[in-house]
C-alpha cells in the first residue's frame, strides 16, 4: 500500500510534527502493510530504509518514507541532519519521483527535470506475509 501525507514522518525539518505523525500513524502503517510513504512539504528529495519505530528493518517488513518536495528546491536552504534511517537525500535538483509498479514490488526513481536522469532508485516489494502475526515494536 502507497500513502501520502503533506509533512513527513522521517527527515530533516518540523521534527515535532514529525514526531506526533510517526507516534499516531506508524503502528496503523505497520498493522495496514504500508510499504511506501510519499510526503511533500520540505523542499528537497529524501529517502529512508524500510522504518519500523526508527530502526532499519529488511526490505518488505517496514514502510519506506520518502519526502518528495523537489519542485521547489530552491526555497529551502535547510542542511540535513543524519539520521541512520536517511539513505539518500537531495537538495540541489529540480526532480519528481517515477513509480512502476506490479504484483511484486515496486521501483522508484526520483528523476531530474529538466534532463531526466536518475538520481536515487530503489525497489520496494510485496510487505512479508509472514509479518502478520508479529507484535508492533514501539517508541522507546
Amino acid at each position: 500500500a502507497v500513502v501520502s501525507t503533506q509533512s513527513g514522518h522521517y527527515g530533516r525539518g518540523d521534527h515535532i510534527v514529525g514526531l506526533h505523525m510517526r507516534l499516531a500513524l506508524e503502528e496503523l502503517f505497520y498493522v495496514y502493510k504500508v510499504n511506501l510513504h510519499l510526503a511533500g512539504h520540505l523542499h528537497s528529495y529524501e529517502r529512508t530504509c524500510p522504518v519500523i519505530a526508527g530502526d532499519c528493518v529488511s526490505p518488505g517488513s517496514g514502510t519506506v518514507y520518502v519526502i518528495v518536495g523537489s519542485a521547489g528546491k530552491f526555497l529551502d536552504a535547510e542542511s540535513y541532519t543524519e539520521y541512520p534511517w536517511s539513505k539518500y537525500q537531495n537538495c540541489e535538483k529540480f526532480g519528481y519521483e517515477r513509480i512502476t509498479a506490479n504484483t511484486t514490488h515496486m521501483l522508484v526513481e526520483f528523476v531530474t527535470a529538466p534532463g531526466g536522469q536518475v538520481l536515487d532508485n530503489f525497489i520496494v516489494p510485496s510487505w512479508e506475509e509472514n509479518l502478520a502475526h508479529r507484535d508492533f515494536k514501539k517508541w522507546n
